[in-house]
């Protein structure tokens, strides 16, 4: 009798112990921001992308003032986990000269981005979409989410490919430092 109730007890202990160990194996704690800076900025092509309401804009429409370009689609698990970190940092940085420009390359646009930020509580972020994924291409961007920090005159300062904690204390001075004075 003893020897049939080991495999439940190990079956049990399994169940119990193993998701607190995974969680500390796997830690899903998002990264602050690691945006690399270059030593001199980079021209950028003037690609184009659109606003929630279909009007047609290029970047150097967002001339004139710092800008955070997130490429991220819904289907992307580390987007979705970093998009509310984004969210509050637009808040954070309202009053501060840096713009947040999240850009969805799903091909289904906006009404997927919106039900997104519904879904999430999003309510500080504007919605831009390249179904096309043509800013992809115009940036060369390997895999999403990637961000550029762009400064006022259009040329990239940095970027970062993956997700980050975008409203860490030190991922919000990194940001500050770079597109200080």
């Amino acid at each position: 009798m003893r020897r049939s109730l080991i495999p439940i007890l190990i079956i049990v202990l399994a169940y119990v112990a193993f998701p607190p160990l995974l969680r500390q194996l796997f830690h899903s704690e998002l990264p602050v921001v690691t945006l690399k800076a270059y030593s001199t900025p980079r021209s950028l092509p003037d690609f184009a992308f659109s606003d929630a309401s279909g009007r047609s804009l290029t970047l150097s429409h967002l001339n004139g003032s710092f800008i955070l370009v997130n490429v991220w689609a819904t289907w992307c698990p580390p987007c979705r986990q970093e998009m509310a970190s984004l969210d509050r940092l637009a808040l954070r940085l309202a009053d501060k000269g840096i713009r947040i420009v999240p850009i969805s390359i799903d091909v289904s646009g906006v009404p997927s981005v919106r039900y997104f930020y519904s879904d999430l509580g999003l309510k500080n972020l504007p919605i831009y979409v390249d179904p096309s994924k043509g800013v992809v291409d115009a940036l060369g961007i390997i895999g999403i989410p990637t961000t550029l920090l762009i400064g006022p005159d259009g040329r990239e300062i940095a970027r970062m490919a993956g997700p980050a904690k975008w409203d860490a204390p030190e991922s919000v001075k990194r940001i500050m430092e770079l597109a200080g004075p």
